[in-house]
This record gives C-alpha cells, sequence and structure tokens, in this order.
C-alpha cells in the first residue's frame, strides 16, 4: 500500500511542471525498489552503500522503480547497469528514458530533463531478469537537479554492488 500511494504521489508530481528556483542548495533524492517473488527492498541515498551487496539470484526475474525526485527539477538520471548478458530488461526503455551502451561491459539508462519545462520528479519501471554464475557487478546511480538559476548543479549518487549467482535474492551487510 505504502509504494502504491508513493507511485501515485510521483505520478502526479510527474504531471505538473515545477519552477527552478533562484537558489538551490538542496541535493535531490532517489529510490530504487527491486521486487520479485521472494524479495523485495528499496535503495535509497541514505543506504550505506560501502557496506551492503545486493545478491541476485541467477534466471529469476525483478520488478523494478527508479525514481528521481528533486523540488527544483530533475535535470539528469543515469542508472548504469550491467550488459544484456547479465540484466536483460522484459521490456523496452521507452522515452523520455533512453539507454546506451556505454562498455562492452555495461549499459546507461538516462533521463534528460528539460530546464525550461521541468518536472519535480521522474520515474521509469520495468522488469529484468538477472543472468550469470559468480558474477559481480554494479548498479551505479547518479540523479542532478538544475540547480537554481545559477545553475551550480546538486547531486545524489551512489554504487550498489551486486552479484549474481545460485544464491536466493539478499541484501547483506558487511
Amino acid at each position: 500500500m505504502k509504494n502504491s500511494i508513493l507511485i501515485l504521489l510521483l505520478l502526479i508530481t510527474l504531471s505538473c511542471e515545477t519552477e527552478i528556483p533562484e537558489t538551490d542548495t538542496t541535493p535531490p533524492t532517489f529510490s530504487l525498489h527491486l521486487k520479485s517473488a521472494s524479495f523485495e527492498h528499496t535503495f535509497t541515498q541514505d543506504d550505506d552503500f560501502s557496506n551492503i551487496i545486493l545478491r541476485l539470484k541467477n534466471d529469476a526475474g525483478y520488478q523494478f522503480t527508479l525514481t528521481g525526485i528533486d523540488d527544483g527539477g530533475v535535470r539528469i538520471i543515469h542508472w548504469q547497469v550491467p550488459s544484456s548478458d547479465n540484466i536483460a530488461f522484459d521490456n523496452a526503455i521507452e522515452s523520455p528514458w533512453s539507454i546506451r551502451n556505454i562498455s562492452p561491459l555495461s549499459r546507461m539508462i538516462e533521463f534528460i530533463g528539460d530546464r525550461n519545462v521541468p518536472y519535480g520528479a521522474a520515474i521509469i519501471n520495468g522488469k529484468f531478469r538477472a543472468k550469470g554464475l559468480n558474477i559481480n557487478a554494479v548498479f551505479g546511480i547518479f540523479v542532478s537537479d538544475f540547480g537554481g538559476d545559477s545553475a551550480n548543479y546538486n547531486s545524489s549518487s551512489a554504487e550498489l554492488n551486486i552479484a549474481i549467482g545460485s544464491w536466493d535474492a539478499e541484501v547483506i551487510n558487511y
């Protein structure tokens, strides 16, 4: 229920333009929600990413929702993911989002906001399948705002270590 209310609130926010403030010193926030038949977890900019690893089960499907929020407008969201050999999306990545290869081992899912028509939130959801045995990779997340009239951008970022293998999905703290 909590996630349904959050998604509804975000969709309402997405449908309303926002104003870029004169001064903006508050960094944007993000969340990455993952769910499967036996696993559910939401990661935010407040997590201690240097002390956790996300273990994904080989050949298991996961629903995802990535959200970036900023009262002064979302300028950029980047989500770096492993190649399709290890993370295969079940759905197409559609506009206003795009996906591109950045190396043989990783891709970038990207949202680019428009300063002339800023929105306070951007959200993408879909499904992916984790593939591989004893694979170590990273989900990299970066969100930036417009930084007010001065364009001194504020940002939030994280690198979530992931492992794909024959284990059950879980978050491990170490």
